[in-house]
């Protein structure tokens, strides 16, 4: 509950915007709507002052004012701010305005608005630009789930994902398919992310979310969903969205819908790709039909209920009546209709979902609008698709972690770990993949495989492809590999190393099995056929002191405790991340073992709950013990009331127990 005077700035009541910035001042404006609701005029002094991130005062301004009693007024203010700090991924700076509704000597009312100073430019020939530079879009979708903490995610646990996602490279993040929690975005905000957020999954048609796709069959209680009410809602819900989030410096683009010419058939038909006499693929074949050919079949069709385009202008109207300083998009999956049709009018980037196949057609064909990928797939491939191409954006990959839903029947897989983070937010060989590409930081990386699992074979004394030019093919799933070096004596496996670096040798026990380029691996993966030897196989980048290794682990000994914090504040809402990892007797970690463990959380502390980042890891998140996958798991607890130093336990048979003290201090609020 938020109590006000009878004088005040309603909730969402600012809205500030840059319209006119250089690197020697930036113009802010900023709206305040001031709320009189007592029954008397009332005379006011509205002032606002601007602070830079160091908390100095940059510019200020005031207005008197006289309001009607029960009335509202809108009042209009700008402020230059000498030579700004520009707002970026790699230096987020922040502004705080703080206005103040003042009446005689009294403040009656005060708010306080975060924004950020930058530009953009959306090129459809040579790409994105921010504050003036041109910036590859390096971008994931994330779902608005956690893990184990559901929808309810604390702000540490956002965090500590975001922070993972921004060590590889990551600038960019697509809300899919709803709105972002406040906390989600302050933190975007904070940490350098630009943010597309997207409003609806669906307009006036429902999908059948058994499959993500147009509804073929009757609609029950699984498929029923917004669809119900968008009519009554949808302009009420976009405008609530934009006018709680247009502040943050982190969105960059609205998206007003996904994927959902799915659900209008005159749109998906009108293709040609499933047209059984064209022997093409929806994923890697252009389309088949000129515009012309598409756009013949398109209006032959007859269209019963609303039209997408017609709806489509509506929600961009609705959307520029309340920011005009981003740009409308929306995810679409036939672009090749879509930008005939009437939808990509009503949009001013256009969004390709798993299109790579079609950017060269969209921009030959339809060469006004701006390209981005706004789904594409965990894979290299889908980066080295828009390496050579400027006037595509960039690529946001599904998904930046695994999400609960969309498991399609695989029971026991509780959800979709297409991400490069797993349930419990641990990094996934994915992750490395991609890390090598977008992060200018060394990286290397080893798996292993057996061979008969692995995707290689030996060919004339080479590692090869079982299918030559698979990776070309990559999806939504990494290939099949681990993280351990413990297989049988002389058992022939295949080594893999992710790295950015031009050369890498591997070595086994300090001898070296020979050097692999880079340049000589189209799929950037180098790949060693290595007889089984215990030890320690190491990836060493050479001409550097850049390397890592992983070794032969015995059988567990122990259970070590890591924590991502280990002091919290008694707020009852921080959470630290602990992480229990089977080791040997050596300390190396055991990752081809698994046990159960059984976490001890001492009064003072709420454990959240427990999980192991499989996604078929249906054990209980609200239980003190489970069974490790990788032989680790995680553990979150929150902090609550109580101070003090408080112990984290953990257990398993025979195994040496181990501790994490967790210090909570008394929060200064």
């Amino acid at each position: 509950m938020i109590v006000t005077s009878p004088v005040h700035i309603p909730i969402w009541g600012t809205y500030i915007t840059t319209p006119s910035v250089s690197e020697q001042q930036a113009q802010v404006n900023i709206e305040n709507t001031v709320q009189n609701d007592s029954a008397k005029s009332q005379k006011l002094m509205v002032h606002t002052t601007i602070y830079n991130n160091k908390n100095q005062a940059v510019g200020q301004v005031s207005n008197a004012i006289t309001l009607s009693a029960n009335s509202q007024q809108v009042i209009d203010q700008d402020v230059t701010v000498a030579k700004p700090d520009f707002w970026s991924p790699d230096s987020p700076a922040l502004y705080v305005a703080k206005t103040q509704i003042i009446s005689g000597k009294e403040v009656v009312d005060s708010s306080t608005t975060r924004f950020g100073v930058r530009t953009f430019i959306n090129d459809p020939k040579t790409g994105f630009y921010l504050n003036g530079k041109p910036l590859k879009i390096k971008g994931v979708n994330l779902h608005h789930d956690a893990g184990l903490v559901g929808a309810a995610v604390p702000k540490d646990v956002w965090r500590r994902r975001l922070q993972s996602l921004k060590d590889a490279g990551v600038n960019t993040i697509r809300t899919a398919h709803n709105p972002a929690s406040k906390e989600f975005l302050e933190l975007c905000d904070e940490m350098g992310f630009l943010v597309q957020e997207e409003a609806f999954d669906e307009w006036d048609n429902p999908k059948d979310k058994r499959k993500n796709f147009n509804q073929s069959g009757e609609v029950d209680y699984i498929t029923q969903s917004y669809n119900q009410v968008f009519a009554e809602w949808a302009e009420r819900d976009l405008k609530a969205m934009m006018l709680r989030d247009r502040n943050h410096a982190s969105i960059f683009q609205w998206s007003i819908g996904n994927e959902i010419e799915w659900t209008y058939p005159n749109y998906v038909g009108s293709t040609g790709y499933w047209d059984k006499k064209n022997k093409v693929n929806y994923y890697w074949n252009a389309p088949p039909y000129t515009p012309a050919e598409s756009k013949a079949i398109f209006d032959s069709k007859e269209v019963k209920g609303p039209k997408l385009e017609d709806t489509a202008q509506r929600l961009s109207k609705w959307a520029k009546e309340m920011d005009t300083t981003r740009p409308i998009t929306a995810n679409l999956v036939v672009p090749s209709v879509s930008h005939f049709a009437g939808y990509a009018d009503a949009l001013d980037v256009i969004g390709y979902s798993y299109r790579q196949a079609e950017y060269e057609y969209g921009h030959k064909h339809f060469p006004d609008k701006m390209i981005i990928g706004t789904e594409n797939w965990v894979q290299w491939h889908e980066w080295q698709a828009v390496l050579d191409k400027p006037y595509v954006a960039g690529i946001m990959v599904w998904t930046g972690a695994d999400y609960m839903g969309e498991s399609n029947g695989q029971w026991p897989r509780k959800g979709t770990d297409s991400g490069m983070l797993d349930f419990a937010g641990f990094k996934k060989p994915s992750y490395h993949m991609m890390k090598t590409v977008w992060s200018d930081e060394p990286h290397l990386h080893i798996t292993t495989q057996t061979m008969d699992k692995s995707s290689y074979k030996i060919e004339n004394g080479k590692v090869v492809e079982k299918e030559a030019g698979s990776w070309k093919k990559g999806k939504w799933f990494w290939r099949d590999v681990n993280p351990h070096w413990n297989y049988e004596n002389n058992q022939q496996i295949i080594v893999e190393v992710y790295s950015n670096q031009p050369e890498v040798e591997l070595l086994l026990n300090g001898k070296s099995l020979g050097i692999k380029k880079l340049s000589d691996n189209e799929d950037r993966i180098l790949k060693w056929a290595v007889p089984f030897s215990a030890g320690k196989l190491t990836a060493r980048a050479v001409g550097s002191v850049i390397e890592t290794e992983i070794a032969t682990a015995g059988e567990p000994a122990a259970i070590k405790l890591t924590s991502d914090k280990t002091e919290l504040v008694n707020d009852q809402y921080q959470v630290s991340h602990i992480v229990a990892q089977l080791v040997d007797k050596n300390g190396n970690p055991v990752y081809h073992q698994e046990g159960k463990i059984t976490f001890d959380v001492a009064t003072g502390l709420k454990a959240l709950g427990v999980d192991n980042g499989w996604s078929r890891n249906v054990q209980k998140h609200q239980s003190d013990s489970l069974t490790t996958y990788r032989g680790r798991a995680l553990l979150i607890v929150q902090s609550t009331e109580a101070t003090g130093a408080f112990a984290v336990n953990v257990q398993s048979s025979k195994l040496k127990p181990s501790k994490q003290i967790i210090k909570v201090t008394k929060s200064k609020k």
